[in-house]
C-alpha cells in the first residue's frame, strides 16, 4: 500500500470560483461573499464594510477587483486608504507584513487596526463555502458591536491556526443524535442550545448515507467504526481490512491524537493514491474518541489546474518573445490592465510603469476623438480586426507612428480592447528616440558602445566623490552548436533583441544595460551596496538568462557567461580604461569553464562572495539544525563585587565552517528575515536558562537575562504576543527578562515603540535603553519611555578617557539615568583606565572584556558557582 501514497499536502491553489473574506474579533466573526467590483471598509457605516472598532480608520481600507483576462477569473486587491489617496492611521498588515497595495492570495491573514482579523479564501464548492460560513457567530447584539457586510452571522466562530500551513476550521459537532443548533461558551466548546424536531433528526441522519463522498469513522484505536456506502464503494479493501496504519487515507492520524485530539477543529489534506487526487477533512471529536475524515475527490480539478497551469505558461512565453507589442486595455475606463516587454521597449517604458498608464497617456489624440474610434470598434462583430495607425507617446515624449491591429472582447459585463503593435515603416528608428543622436543600437534598441561610456564616466566621477562601490559586468551570449546552422539572420537578431531584454529585466531601473558588440553586452551597476550584493545579481542574471528561446517553432538553446569588475572603495587610481580591462579579463575566465557562470577580476573577491553566499545559503537552516547556541556576559557592579545582570548572545557553529562571527551573519538574518525566528528562538532559550539557574539557585536573585532586540524583530505586529507567550511557556518571573532596544528602533517608528514598550511594561518585563549616546534624539527618550536600565554604547566608552566633551557628556548621561533612578550600565569596558574614569564619574556597572569576555554555557555555569561576584 505504500507504493499507492505519493504524497500529502496542505497547501491549495482553489480555482477561483467564489470570493470570501472572513472578518473576526473579540464579539463576532462573519463570512462575507465577495461579489461587488469594490468595498470601502473602515468605522464609519457609510462603508460596505463597517468596522465596529475605535483603531479602525474611519475609510480604513478598500478592496478592487481585478479581472484575468487571459484566465478568465478574476482577484482582489487589498488597499490601504481610500480611493482618494487618504492613507490610514494604523495601517494594514498582509500576512504580518505593513504593505499599502497588495494582491489578496488565498489563506491570506490581515489584521485592520490591530482588533480586527480578517481572512481570505478562493473556494470552488459549497461544501468549503459551508463551513467557513458555519464558524459565524455574534456575541453582542448591541449594532455598535456588528460588522456590517452583504452576508448574515450565523453562530459560530472560525479559528485559523496557520494560513501557510494546514488550513484549521471550527466545525459543529455533526452526530445525528446531537442537536443541530449550538452555541459558543466560555470554555471554547460547543454545547447544545435547543432540541431539534424529530424530522429534522431523521433529516440529519440520513446524510452520511445519502451522500455522494466517502465518510469513514473509527476509534482513537484505529478501529474502522463506520463506513458510508459512498467509501465501501471507493475503498473497499477498508471494509475487510481492521489495520487502518498502512491506507493513505487513514494514515497518520492515531498519531495525531495526542496533537489534535483534544479541540473540535477540522483539519485539511490533499491526499494522492496512484493517478487520484483526494482532498480529506479530518475531525477528531473528543467526546466520543472518534476520528471523522470526509473525503472529496478532485482529481478532475488537478487535472484541469496543470492543464491551464501549463497554457498559461505557454501563452506567457509566446507573448514575452514576439517583437510586436500587445497590451489589454479595459474599453470602460480604458486602463491598460496587461501589456509585453516588447511595448515598453517600444515606447521606452518600464513594464511596471505601464501598467499606471491609461489608452489616453499612450496614444496622441484628444479625449473625445480617442473615445469615438474606440465607440466605433465596439459597435463592431467581435471577430473584426481593425488596423489602425496612431501616433503613440513615448517616455520621453517624442511621438512614436504605430500601426495598431485592434479586436475586442467581452468578459462578463467588462469589454476588453486587445492592441497588437509594430513600427508603421521599417525606418522608424531612424525619426524617433530609439536612434537619436546615434545613441542607440539599431538591432537591441539598447544603447551602444558610446552611450554607454558617457554614462560610465558619469558614474565613475560620481563614484570618487561618494566613495562608493561601482560594478560593470561583460557577459558573453553564446547559441549553442546544434542551433548555429539552422538559424538565419532574423532568428539570430530576435535572440539577440529578446536576451537585451532579459538583461534588462534582471537588474534595477537605474542600472544601464548596453549591447557592446556582436554577441556581447555590458552592464553598469553604478551603486552598489557590498560585494555580496554583486553576487546576488550575478546570480539572478545567470538564471533569467539560461531559459531557451522559442522561435519560428525552434526551441534555441543558449549559454552565457559573464566577467565582473569592481571599482573598490576609496580608490581613486582605477580609470574607465582599467575597470573595462578588467571586465574583459574576468569575461575571458568565465569562458575557460564552458558553462553558465560569473567569474570576478579580483579572485579574492571571488572566494569572498562565493564564501558569503555560502553562508546565506547554509543561514536558512542553521536554526532547524540547531546550530545556534547562546554565550553570556556578566553585567558586574564593580563597587559592591556582585552580579547585576547577564546578558544572552548567539552564535553560529557551524559542522564544516566551524564559528562563524555575528558580523557575518547577524546582517545577512536582517536581509533576509531570519533574524525574527532567530530572536524568537533566543529568547525562550535564554528564559528557559534563566529559569534553570533560579531553580537551581546559583546565588542569582533578580539578576535579569538580558537580550538585544533587532529593529525587525520590535516591529512585528505580534511580538507583544509573542514575549507574553514564551514567558507563560517558560514559567518565568516576568521582572527577570530586560529586552535591550536601541533609540534606531525606537526613532524608526515612536508610536509603535510608546505602545509596545508600554504593553511590555505591563507585563512585567524590564526595558533596557542600548547603545545609547550616539543618537541625536535619545536624551529625550529617557523622560518619554519607561526604561529599566540606560547602557552607554561601545564607541562612548572607547573614546571618552581622551576626549574631554565625551567625558563631559557621559557625566551628564549618568546623573540624568540616576535622577530617574535607572540602572547604568558601560558596555565594551576593555581597559582599567575605563573603569577608573567611569568610577570617578559614578558609573559602577559595566560590561566587557575587562572582567570577562561572553562565555559558553558550561563556562557561565562555572562563573556562577565559582565567582566571587555572586559573594554577598
Amino acid at each position: 500500500m505504500n507504493s499507492d501514497y505519493i504524497k500529502t499536502s496542505s497547501n491549495r491553489d482553489l480555482p477561483t470560483v467564489t470570493h470570501v473574506l472572513v472578518l473576526e474579533d473579540e464579539n463576532s466573526r462573519q463570512t462575507i461573499i465577495l461579489e461587488d467590483a469594490n468595498y470601502s471598509i473602515g468605522r464609519d457605516p457609510r462603508n460596505k464594510i463597517a468596522l465596529a472598532s475605535k483603531k479602525v480608520s474611519r475609510f480604513h481600507a478598500t478592496l478592487l477587483r481585478r479581472t484575468d483576462t487571459k484566465n478568465k477569473s478574476f482577484s482582489y486587491w487589498l488597499l490601504d486608504g481610500d480611493l482618494q489617496g487618504n492613507r490610514s492611521t494604523n495601517g494594514i498588515f498582509i500576512n504580518d507584513k505593513r504593505c499599502l497595495v497588495q494582491e489578496l492570495k488565498h489563506q491570506d491573514i490581515i489584521r485592520l487596526g490591530f482588533e480586527i482579523q480578517a481572512s481570505y479564501y478562493v473556494v470552488n464548492n459549497i461544501s468549503d463555502l459551508a463551513l467557513l460560513q458555519s464558524g459565524d457567530f455574534q456575541q453582542s447584539k448591541e449594532p455598535e458591536n456588528t460588522i456590517q457586510g452583504n452576508q448574515s452571522s450565523s453562530s459560530l466562530p472560525l479559528s485559523v491556526a496557520d494560513a501557510k500551513q494546514t488550513l484549521v476550521i471550527s466545525e459543529p459537532n455533526m452526530e445525528s443524535e446531537d442537536s443541530i443548533n449550538f452555541q459558543r461558551t466560555n470554555t471554547n466548546a460547543y454545547s447544545t442550545s435547543t432540541a431539534t424536531s424529530d424530522s429534522e433528526i431523521t433529516k440529519l441522519a440520513s446524510f452520511p448515507e445519502l451522500s455522494p463522498n466517502p465518510i469513514i469513522e473509527m476509534d482513537w484505536d484505529g478501529n474502522i467504526t463506520y463506513l458510508n456506502p459512498s467509501a465501501i464503494t471507493k475503498f473497499p479493501e477498508l471494509k475487510n481490512a481492521p489495520i487502518t496504519d498502512n491506507h493513505p487515507i487513514l494514515l497518520g492520524l492515531i498519531k495525531n491524537i495526542e496533537n489534535h485530539g483534544h479541540n473540535n477543529k477540522l483539519f485539511v489534506r490533499e491526499v494522492t493514491i496512484k493517478d487520484q487526487v483526494f482532498e480529506q477533512y479530518i475531525h477528531y471529536l473528543s467526546d466520543k474518541k472518534l476520528i471523522r475524515t470526509y473525503v472529496f475527490d478532485f482529481t478532475k480539478r488537478k487535472v484541469l489546474e496543470t492543464q491551464l497551469q501549463e497554457s498559461e505558461e505557454r501563452f506567457k512565453a509566446f507573448i514575452s518573445q514576439t517583437k510586436e507589442g500587445i497590451f489589454l486595455v479595459d474599453a470602460n475606463n480604458k486602463k491598460i490592465l496587461e501589456a509585453n516587454n516588447a511595448l515598453a521597449d517600444l515606447l521606452g517604458y518600464g513594464l511596471e510603469e505601464i501598467y499606471s498608464l491609461k489608452l489616453y497617456d499612450l496614444i496622441d489624440l484628444n479625449t473625445g476623438a480617442l473615445d469615438e474610434q474606440i465607440e466605433t470598434i465596439i459597435k463592431s462583430k467581435k471577430e473584426k480586426n481593425f488596423l489602425k495607425h496612431f501616433n503613440y507617446k513615448s517616455k520621453n515624449k517624442l511621438l512614436v507612428e504605430l500601426e495598431s491591429n485592434i479586436t475586442w472582447v467581452s468578459y462578463g459585463d467588462q469589454i476588453i480592447l486587445s492592441f497588437a503593435v509594430r513600427p508603421a515603416n521599417k525606418n522608424i528608428h531612424q525619426d524617433t528616440f530609439i536612434q537619436e543622436q546615434g545613441l542607440y543600437d539599431l538591432e537591441t534598441g539598447l544603447p551602444n558602445r558610446q552611450l554607454f561610456m558617457e554614462q560610465l564616466n558619469t558614474a565613475m566621477a560620481n563614484s570618487r566623490r561618494s566613495s562608493g562601490l561601482l560594478s560593470i559586468i561583460f557577459i558573453d551570449l553564446e547559441i549553442l552548436e546544434e542551433n548555429q546552422k539552422t538559424l538565419s539572420y532574423s532568428l539570430k537578431s530576435s535572440i539577440l533583441e529578446g536576451f537585451g531584454r532579459r538583461l534588462r529585466a534582471s537588474l534595477r531601473s537605474g542600472d544601464t544595460v548596453a549591447h557592446w558588440e556582436s554577441y556581447q553586452f555590458v552592464c553598469l551597476l553604478p551603486q552598489v551596496r557590498s560585494i555580496k550584493d554583486m553576487g546576488r545579481v550575478a546570480h539572478r542574471m545567470l538564471e533569467s538568462l539560461k531559459p531557451p528561446f522559442f522561435l519560428e517553432n525552434q526551441k534555441i538553446h543558449i549559454r552565457s557567461n559573464m566577467g565582473i569588475a569592481i571599482k573598490p572603495q576609496d580608490t581613486t587610481n582605477i580609470t574607465t580604461e582599467i575597470l573595462l580591462n578588467q571586465g574583459q579579463s574576468a569575461l575571458s575566465k568565465s569562458k575557460e569553464f564552458n558553462k553558465n557562470n560569473y567569474k570576478f577580476f579580483d579572485e579574492k573577491v571571488q572566494l569572498e562572495v562565493a564564501r558569503l553566499l555560502r553562508i546565506e545559503k547554509l543561514l536558512a537552516h542553521a536554526l532547524e539544525r540547531n546550530e545556534f547556541c547562546l554565550y553570556y556576559q556578566p553585567q558586574i557592579d564593580v563597587e559592591k563585587n556582585k552580579v547585576t545582570g547577564l546578558e544572552a548572545l548567539v552564535r553560529w557553529n557551524h559542522p564544516d565552517l566551524g564559528r562563524i562571527t555575528p558580523d557575518q551573519f547577524i546582517p545577512l538574518s536582517e536581509e533576509t528575515g531570519l533574524i525574527v525566528p532567530m530572536g524568537e528562538w533566543v529568547i525562550e532559550t535564554a528564559c528557559t536558562q534563566r529559569q534553570i539557574w533560579q531553580r537551581d539557585n546559583l546565588a542569582l536573585t533578580k539578576q535579569p537575562i538580558c537580550i538585544n532586540i533587532s529593529n525587525q524583530q520590535f516591529q512585528q505586529p505580534n511580538f507583544v504576543a509573542m514575549v507574553k507567550n514564551i514567558l507563560y511557556k517558560v514559567q518565568i518571573d516576568p521582572s527577570l527578562l530586560e529586552l535591550e532596544i536601541t533609540e534606531t528602533t525606537i526613532g524608526n517608528d515612536i508610536e509603535l515603540a510608546e505602545k509596545t514598550i508600554k504593553e511590555l511594561k505591563e507585563l512585567g518585563v524590564r526595558i533596557a535603553l542600548d547603545d545609547f549616546g550616539t543618537g541625536s534624539v535619545a536624551l529625550g527618550y529617557l523622560k518619554k519611555f519607561a526604561f529599566s536600565t540606560l547602557k552607554i554604547d561601545r564607541p562612548v566608552i572607547n573614546s571618552f578617557i581622551n576626549d574631554n566633551q565625551e567625558k563631559a557628556m557621559v557625566n551628564v548621561l549618568i546623573a540624568m539615568a540616576e535622577s530617574l533612578n535607572l540602572r547604568v550600565v558601560a558596555e565594551g569596558v576593555e581597559i582599567k583606565a575605563q573603569l577608573e574614569e567611569l568610577l570617578k564619574l559614578g558609573c559602577k556597572e559595566i560590561q566587557g572584556n575587562l572582567l570577562t569576555s561572553a562565555l559558553t554555557l558550561e563556562d557561565i555555569n562555572k562563573f556562577l558557582v565559582n565567582s566571587c561576584y555572586l559573594s554577598e
